[in-house]
């Protein structure tokens, strides 16, 4: 049982990363995002 009981706290371990990257936000290196030029924003006008 002892084996058995590793195998799950290694899943246990493997799902708690998982949600604790889907807890941070991708766009915080981004906060300072540059201004877009004139020509991209009017591409369809």
């Amino acid at each position: 049982m002892n084996i058995l009981e590793s195998i799950f706290k290694l899943i246990a371990k493997f799902f708690s990363v998982i949600g604790a990257m889907s807890g941070v936000r991708p766009c915080t290196a981004f906060a300072d995002e540059p201004e877009i030029p004139k020509e991209l924003t009017k591409l369809y006008e």
